[in-house]
């Protein structure tokens, strides 16, 4: 958290009062995939405060890591939302958040589930008993289920999911992507786990039939990987991927798109 210069954060938290919720507004979202979410769904008006990362106009007011108590206060927000790290959420945000009187929701995003629960949850956490945000987030919802329908294919071409770029951060069946593949009836070449960092190597151990790069970023070891393997390779350039956010349903929709053409090919 930074440091606060001369007692200000205490004045200010004074001046707020024990749990006063006069004058506040909005959400402060401090998750670029919550941001993208409220985006979503038609309330980005209703945010006040973001992070650095998150694609809004509304003030920065920090990160977990790295909150701005000060500009935090002063946007006033009745809500903040937050995706944990895995060490939970810092005393520091839940001071501030007590003596704005502002709700803290918390949601969890590492699967499909989680995401799930996210867009669900998030429209009576920012206006109870909206309807259009309740009906926007069921369309949301309906799109990742579209997207993640059973889908025809071999099981024996195991396939590999792969954050683009030379980090080679593979998407283990514990992620929101591996969940994807299974829903699809899609095997995945990573047999258990989360999210891994894999070298040339390893890679070429658990031949996978088909490669799919995830993200924008250039990846120069697929060549290498496919001579050694003969994997098929595609790229699905889409950064949204990335954010595991309430957004998934149609970035999901072209990795489907991928794979079947993929399949249709062989």
């Amino acid at each position: 958290m930074r440091s606060v210069v001369g007692g200000i954060l205490v004045l200010m938290l004074a001046a707020c009062g024990d749990g006063a919720r006069d004058g506040c507004r909005g959400a402060a979202s401090l998750s670029p995939a919550i941001t993208s979410t409220i985006v979503a769904l038609g309330a980005g008006d209703e945010l006040v405060g973001r992070t650095p990362w998150c694609a809004s106009d509304a003030p920065v007011v920090g990160s977990l890591l790295d909150l701005d108590a000060e500009a935090l206060i002063l946007a006033k927000p009745c809500v903040i939302v937050v995706q944990p790290p895995a060490q939970g959420i810092d005393g520091s945000l839940e001071q501030v958040a007590a003596r704005l009187g502002a709700r803290i929701h918390v949601w969890p995003l590492a699967t499909l589930a989680d995401v799930r629960t996210m867009v669900g949850e998030l429209p009576a956490a920012l206006e109870p008993g909206d309807e259009q945000l309740a009906a926007r987030a069921s369309g949301l919802l309906a799109a990742m289920d579209r997207a993640c329908a059973p889908m025809p294919w071999n099981p024996e071409r195991t396939v590999l999911m792969v954050q683009a770029g030379d980090g080679r951060l593979a998407f283990g069946p514990s992620t929101y992507l591996g969940e994807f593949l299974v829903a699809c009836s899609v095997p995945n070449a990573l047999s258990a786990g989360a999210w891994q960092t894999l070298g040339m190597e390893e890679m070429v151990t658990i031949k996978p039939a088909v490669v799919v790069t995830i993200g924008s970023a250039p990846s120069p070891w697929t060549q290498e990987l496919a001579l050694r393997t003969r994997a098929v390779v595609v790229n699905v350039d889409d950064d949204a991927l990335l954010v595991p956010s309430g957004t998934l349903g149609a970035s999901l929709e072209r990795v489907r798109a991928a794979l079947m053409q993929v399949g249709e090919a062989r």
